[in-house]
């Protein structure tokens, strides 16, 4: 069965978001608009992949986008609706930028006092010294990129009304940086202030400028 994991890009393939620049808890949100009034409705909440439109998980993140739209007076509807004045589509992806590789575990410490036995950049003893590793791994420290995309078309012509992305970077190591807590964050910084300033990036941390 097609999974929203599938759909996440490779790290290879999304070389847009290597010059991006986020702040280390907060989220970049950028909106594309013409600056005129957009009249509220229904909008149909969709993924970017027909495929997806029946997957349990997409629901989970479009519901999320959903509740964010219903907050600026739109009426979120899902499934096959075929009604409703415009259309959302939703795309998302995650990708892991690798940083720095450090090593854990345990060491010895031998120097002047004698040896000793403790975790890595300690030990227990007297005297000048240094750690010498005798077991443990390395790690290599990733930093986890999610963005949460967002086109509003009119259903009539499907021209697009409103456009944004926000995109924001945790350690992946940081429960924020899962999906299930990345996308409810990111659907509302993205849609706060909606309209919001248009071709502006702009910085939101704690859903706050």
């Amino acid at each position: 069965m097609l999974t929203l994991r599938k759909l996440l890009v490779p790290a290879a393939a999304l070389t847009v978001l290597a010059g991006c620049t986020t702040g280390p808890s907060g989220t970049d949100v950028t909106r594309f608009h013409l600056g005129q009034p957009i009249a509220r409705g229904a909008i149909a909440v969709v993924p970017a992949n027909p495929n997806m439109a029946n997957d349990l998980e997409f629901r989970t993140y479009a519901e999320a986008v959903g509740n964010e739209l219903r907050n600026q007076n739109f009426t979120p509807v899902y499934g096959n609706d075929q009604s409703s004045p415009y259309v959302g589509v939703i795309t998302i992806e995650q990708v892991d930028r690798p940083g720095a590789t450090r090593r854990t575990g345990l060491s010895i410490g031998l120097g002047l006092g004698g040896g000793s036995f403790g975790r890595r950049g300690g030990g227990f003893g007297g005297g000048a010294g240094v750690q010498v590793p005798v077991g443990g791994h390395t790690r290599t420290d990733y930093t986890r990129v999610n963005t949460l995309g967002l086109q509003i078309k009119r259903r009539s012509d499907s021209s697009i009304v409103w456009e944004g992305r926000a995109t924001a970077a945790r350690d992946d190591r940081n429960p924020s940086a899962q999906l299930p807590t990345a996308i409810p964050e990111l659907a509302r910084d993205l849609l706060a202030d909606f309209p919001g300033p248009a071709n502006q990036t702009v910085h939101y941390k704690g859903g706050r400028r």
